[in-house]
């Protein structure tokens, strides 16, 4: 499985031209799911950011035809951290299938505090609490998105994450990068293993208690 860390960058122009037509985009007003909505995004954010750069800081093939991705867009003193699923190895210039973008705010280092709450979510995994770990460690919007699916609310991921429940099945969550966004919102990058030998990727969100939640969670 290949990660890469080496810098890559590209104009802003050519980062969103590489945007599928029925991309879905979670900024922190929620998830835009429709054409409309996301093309209307789109081109407020281009008027507003004339002159942007992106620059990919980490990236991990997931398999041979799509990678998980985080970086940063770049416009003057503006800066935007963004994390995305994206195609890859086909002939098409739109391959991104899903976009996180939040602006970039003073930045802490809180792994710590991930760190427990990632040792929480593989403590009740592992304990077969598929139930208990979505109430505690996922939002009450959280979404959950895999191979075009969006699943959102506890019902539905408490429902969806049943396998766990499963004695024989068991789970290790490995970060290979952590990029800090804001006091409030971290991405996550890392890599499965166990019943599910593949990576993830997470956006982590501090609730008004001080804790951190899960509130996008992506597999393949």
């Amino acid at each position: 499985m290949a990660f890469s860390t080496q810098a890559q960058t590209d104009t802003g122009k050519a980062f969103f031209k590489a945007l599928k037509e029925e991309v879905l985009i979670l900024t922190e007003n929620g998830l835009l799911r429709n054409r409309k909505d996301t093309k209307q995004f789109v081109k407020a954010f281009m008027k507003q950011n004339t002159k942007s750069s992106y620059e990919s800081s980490f990236s991990v093939a997931v398999n041979s035809s799509l990678a998980y991705e985080i970086g940063v867009i770049r416009s003057g003193g503006n800066v935007f951290s963004v994390m995305l699923i994206k195609q890859q190895g086909i002939a098409s210039t739109q391959q991104v299938e899903f976009l996180v973008i939040y602006e970039k705010d003073s930045i802490q280092d809180v792994s710590a505090a991930i760190d427990k709450r990632r040792a929480k979510w593989m403590e009740l995994c592992n304990a077969h609490q598929a139930s208990t770990l979505v109430t505690e460690l996922y939002t009450q919007e959280a979404y959950y998105y895999n191979r075009g699916r969006v699943l959102q609310g506890p019902a539905a991921l408490s429902a969806e994450y049943s396998y766990m429940n499963d004695s024989n099945y068991s789970l290790k969550l490995t970060p290979r990068h952590v990029a800090f966004v804001s006091e409030n919102i971290a991405y996550e990058i890392g890599k499965c293993s166990g019943s599910y030998p593949l990576p993830y990727m997470l956006l982590w969100e501090k609730q008004a208690d001080g804790n951190w939640q899960i509130k996008m969670d992506s597999n393949y």
